[in-house]
């Protein structure tokens, strides 16, 4: 059996690789336009033999650009903000082991140190990396859109309460489909998301620029969409969704708390959801929490009591004593980071 491997750069190849994989597999978060967003130096790992195909999008950026003295140029590999990792239209466990070799083979051959993963939930992408060592990290809580009845089989009692509350309260929605969207509406939903990160002390990485938000209407127009929650004409709750054949998958939002007591949160997903069904897709994804069975995790439960996932990530280093070198050098110039990423594979990522 011969084996083509290609390593794509273009938005038309890895496009065209795309088109290839089941529908159900053909993940927004795979898409070589939703890599564009808020990545450089992106590329797509794809094996052909005969009619089976393997195709893995991943960001492959140089170490040394953080500044550690290193001997050589070196690499690491991680998948894009959200899910990623390979998927497949098949389940032939030779074929599949020998892309995975075939990429560590890549992987040598370009002095990476490192490759992490977060592997999809719904997809349970994780089996097509034995190699690696696969953690069950977390939970997400998944909808499931083909169920009966959502609002009795799937909400608690106590969301449809607030539902019912947010209504009486006169809270009313607004739905804008990414290619229609506005700097000014851009702008209002930027403030009232940096409000959350900074009430929330979110990371670094998550106070994302209104630029950033920008490049769905340009890169993503037919793929997401904007909601906003209004009490008396104010726009108090916002999230951005994205979606395509199969998932949609809450992304990013943020809620005003003093407006909490009128429960816009869960009027905004309740109309998110409506709004997916009109759309006839299968699943929603509304994430997790910080950690299982904390205050977000059951908040998002309320709407899927039934949809608790399992959430993998993968990690494996494949050079040792090039990887410790550099953790070392950065625990020894970033002191001040060590205590909040020591744990992570790529922590040394971490130097603001």
């Amino acid at each position: 059996m011969s084996y083509k491997v290609s390593i794509l750069k273009s938005k038309e190849a890895w496009d065209a690789s795309f088109s290839r994989l089941p529908k159900e597999s053909q993940d927004i978060y795979m898409m070589y336009d939703y890599y564009q967003i808020d990545n450089n130096h992106t590329e797509c790992f794809f094996v052909e033999s005969d009619q089976n195909i393997f195709y893995y999008p991943y960001v492959k950026e140089k170490v040394n650009t953080l500044g550690y003295e290193l001997d050589d140029i070196y690499y690491d590999i991680q998948g894009a903000y959200g899910y990623n990792g390979a998927l497949t239209n098949c389940d032939d466990i030779f074929f599949l082991k020998t892309c995975r070799k075939l990429f560590i083979d890549y992987c040598m051959s370009e002095n990476v140190i490192a490759e992490f993963v977060r592997f999809n939930p719904i997809l349970k992408n994780h089996k097509l990396f034995a190699d690696m060592e696969i953690l069950n990290i977390n939970k997400n809580i998944i909808l499931d859109l083909t169920e009966e009845n959502i609002w009795m089989n799937s909400y608690e009692h106590s969301t449809r309460k607030n539902v019912n509350k947010a209504i009486r309260n006169n809270l009313s929605v607004k739905i804008i489909n990414s290619v229609d969207i506005s700097d000014y509406d851009i702008s209002t939903f930027h403030n009232i998301y940096i409000n959350t990160m900074e009430r929330n002390s979110a990371m670094n990485e998550y106070y994302y620029s209104k630029d950033f938000f920008k490049k769905f209407k340009t890169l993503l127009p037919k793929n997401s969409f904007y909601i906003f929650v209004y009490k008396d004409e104010k726009v108090i709750s916002v999230e951005l969704v994205l979606f395509n054949r199969y998932i949609a998958y809450s992304f990013l939002g943020g809620t005003l708390p003093e407006y909490f007591q009128y429960r816009p949160n869960d009027f905004l997903k309740h109309n998110i959801i409506e709004k997916l069904l009109k759309l006839n897709l299968s699943y929603f994804n509304f994430g997790g929490g910080a950690k299982p069975e904390d205050g977000v995790f059951k908040y998002k439960k309320n709407f899927a009591k039934n949809g608790v996932y399992d959430f993998y990530i993968g990690k494996k280093i494949y050079n040792q004593k090039i990887y410790d070198n550099v953790v070392s050098q950065w625990k020894g110039t970033f002191k001040d980071q060590v205590d909040s990423y020591e744990n992570l594979l790529l922590c040394y990522r971490y130097t603001s």
